[in-house]
Formats: C-alpha cells, sequence, structure tokens
C-alpha cells in the first residue's frame, strides 16, 4: 500500500515537474549554446526538422524537411485576400505539430533591405538608434514598419559599423501572421527569402519580440525530454526512500535527546553518590581506628605509675611516641612488657633529669601490635575510671612541666 502511494505521490511529482525541466533544458541549453562560435551555434540550432514558408508575391510554396534538405510539398497561388486552397493548408496543418521549427520567408518586393554606416558607440543601443532614425534611412516611420537588423562589418580604425537593416510593412507581415494563426501556425522566424528552391532566409529575424515564442515540446516525442524526465524519476525513486531515512533519524535522534539527557544527569548524581561514599568511607575507617586508640591510652592510664605523667603523645598507623617526666623511668620498659597494644618498646633518646621537679624526662618508641584474626581486643579495666587524670594527661599535645 505504501509503495502505491510513493508511485502515486511520484507520478503527481513527475507530472509538476515536466514543465518546470522543459522550461530549464531549454534555458540552459541556449545559455550553452549561446557560449559557442557562430558557426558551432548555427550548426547546432539547424537540427532537426523545420516547416517553410515561402512567399513569392501571389504563390505561397510549403516545404518540410530538415535544414541541409528541404523538399516542397505544396505550391498554389495565394491572394491577399482569397482563403488559401486546402492543397496549402492541409500540409501546414499536418506538418506544423511535427516541425522543430516554422519559417516564413517573404518576397523580396515586400521588403527594403538596406545596408547603413553607424558609429561604433551605437552597437550597444543599435535597436533604439534605428528605431529612432527610421525615417532618416527608410520612407517609413517605425510605427509602420517591422524591422531587423544584423552588423555586416566592423572598421575599428574609423570606428564605423555597417549594419544591413531589413524592414517590412506592418499592415503586410500583421496580415500574413493572422492568416497562420487561424491555422495555428506560429512561425519562430520571419526572414528574407531567397528566391524559387531556395528556402534559407538572410538570417535577420522580422518577427514582432511580441510574437517571438518557443515552440512547446511534446515530451511524449521528444527523445531528450524523455531522457531527462527518467532521470528526474531515476533521482525521486532513489532520493524518496534517502529523504524518508533523514526524516525518521531525525525523529529518532529527537526522541533519544530526552532520555540522554535523563542519563546524564543520572549519571551526575551517581558520580556525587560515589563521592559521598567515598567520604563516608574514611568517616568509618576514622570510626574503626578510634577502639584501637581508646584501648592504648586506657591501657597506658592502667600500666603507668602515678608518678609519672605524659607531656606528649603522637599515634601512627604502626608506631607510638611518648614523652614525659617520671620519678622511675628506668623502670617503664618492664612496665610496658605486660602491654597487650604495644611491643618493641625502647628509648628514643637518653634519660636526663629535670631539676625543678626532680624528675627523669623520658622519651619512648614503641611498636603497635597487630591484632590476630579472630582474637578479641583487651577489654577496658575497671580501673580506668579511677585514672582519669591521667587519661587527661596523654590527650595533651603539648605541656610545660
Amino acid at each position: 500500500m505504501n509503495d502505491r502511494l510513493q508511485l502515486a505521490r511520484l507520478g503527481t511529482l513527475a507530472g509538476t515537474l515536466g514543465g518546470l525541466v522543459e522550461q530549464f533544458w531549454q534555458w540552459w541549453s541556449e545559455e550553452l549554446i549561446g557560449l559557442l562560435p557562430p558557426r558551432w551555434q548555427q550548426r547546432l540550432h539547424q537540427r532537426g526538422t523545420v516547416l517553410c514558408i515561402a512567399m513569392d508575391d501571389q504563390q505561397c510554396r510549403v516545404g518540410y524537411g530538415n535544414f541541409n534538405q528541404i523538399e516542397t510539398v505544396a505550391s498554389a497561388p495565394v491572394g491577399a485576400e482569397d482563403e488559401w486552397p486546402s492543397f496549402v493548408t492541409d500540409p501546414l496543418l499536418t506538418r506544423a505539430p511535427k516541425a522543430d521549427k516554422v519559417v516564413l520567408l517573404l518576397p523580396p518586393g515586400r521588403t527594403l533591405r538596406k545596408v547603413i554606416a553607424l558609429p561604433a558607440a551605437t552597437e550597444s543601443g543599435l535597436d533604439n538608434v534605428l528605431r529612432f532614425e527610421m525615417d532618416r534611412h527608410t520612407p517609413f516611420s517605425s510605427d509602420q514598419v517591422y524591422f531587423g537588423y544584423r552588423i555586416v562589418q566592423r572598421d575599428r580604425a574609423h570606428q564605423r559599423l555597417q549594419v544591413e537593416l531589413l524592414v517590412v510593412p506592418r499592415d503586410y507581415l500583421d496580415g500574413l501572421l493572422q492568416r497562420l494563426d487561424e491555422l495555428g501556425v506560429h512561425p519562430a522566424t520571419v526572414s528574407l527569402g531567397g528566391g524559387e528552391d531556395n528556402w534559407s532566409g538572410n538570417g535577420i529575424n522580422l518577427l514582432p519580440g511580441s510574437r517571438r515564442r518557443e515552440r512547446r515540446r511534446d515530451w511524449r516525442t521528444d527523445r531528450r525530454l524523455q531522457a531527462g524526465l527518467g532521470l528526474v524519476v531515476l533521482a525521486l525513486l532513489v532520493g524518496f526512500p534517502l529523504l524518508e531515512q533523514r526524516r525518521e533519524i531525525a525523529n529518532l535522534t529527537e526522541a533519544l535527546e530526552k532520555p540522554r539527557a535523563a542519563a546524564e544527569r543520572a549519571a551526575q548524581v551517581r558520580a556525587e553518590l560515589q563521592r559521598l561514599e567515598g567520604g563516608g568511607g574514611y568517616l568509618r575507617a576514622q570510626q574503626e581506628k578510634a577502639p584501637a586508640i581508646l584501648l592504648t591510652l586506657n591501657e597506658l592510664t592502667q600500666l603507668l605509675p602515678d608518678t609519672t605523667w605524659l607531656s606528649r603523645f603522637e599515634l601512627s598507623e604502626d608506631r607510638v611516641r611518648m614523652e614525659g617526666e617520671s620519678a622511675e623511668a628506668s623502670a617503664l620498659i618492664a612496665l610496658f612488657e605486660k602491654s597487650q597494644t604495644l611491643q618493641n618498646v625502647t628509648f628514643a633518646s637518653p634519660i636526663t633529669s629535670n631539676p625543678r621537679t626532680q624528675k627523669d624526662r623520658f622519651s619512648l618508641l614503641a611498636e603497635r601490635k597487630v591484632a590476630a584474626a579472630g582474637e578479641a581486643p583487651p577489654s577496658a579495666s575497671p580501673e580506668a575510671t579511677e585514672k582519669t587524670g591521667k587519661t587527661e594527661n596523654a590527650e595533651q599535645t603539648e605541656t610545660t612541666p
């Protein structure tokens, strides 16, 4: 069902774009041909079929063929006011739709041909100059005739132009064009004929600008238009699914933007939680160390005699440093042999005497014991409550003896 809808859409688009493609092809081809040398332009324009209508006074000849070879298909006398005979009009009616170009050739007796010299500066506005000076070079005014021209020679040394001017009375040409319009024949070129059996004009187009139009080509018979339309349809067949795919990708991308933003916010919250959990882990680790510190302080309170106090107590991961004064400093090492939290107790420095307090100054280093797996830490003794004064001294960071 979707394929049928797409094909129907493509058919509508092809019909709509057909005229646009045809106009573009005509414009594009004419622009490209205009870049070529004049001889090549003439060869390119002289392609396809041509229908020629040559008027020789009261005689009308109809020729049909290509630009290189045109055969006479009808010839008969015609009057200015009389109806044209059917053996002249029938070939016109049958061959005009098939012809790529229709040419009307006028007899020399009905036209005026003249070569005039003009300044080279008039080349850019030659059409207006000739229209303004028509009564100087011809016995007619510009309102009485249709005219055309071509530059025959440019004299650069004297800055002059040789211009071939061709004029035809308006009444005569309008009558012919009106009669051809009634038959549905619309010439693209009106020029001066070359006589009997001569179907080539002199290259000057006398057709009024209001009547100049390109012959509309039928795409059913024009192979170039058929090829162009085929390429357009092929491009649509290939490009339409790609456009649909791009649209779906854009919709999916837009739909994924909201979950992506939510995921980014969730990642930020997760990172914040991890940071907070890290801080909580640090606090838990410090809390786990606190009982061991309290046990060490409690044990020191029990082991040290009343004549000993600490002025400095430093506790690291695996070492303890104690400084203070005691009446029996040398006996402290033996006391620490009973410790359950400290081991390898030694003096960090020699014992000295304090003359003011009459006590020994000491500095001890000890290693902390690592509790074995499954071994319960020693419990606090009830005697610790009786020696709070020593605990308070041990928590001081620095005292003066």
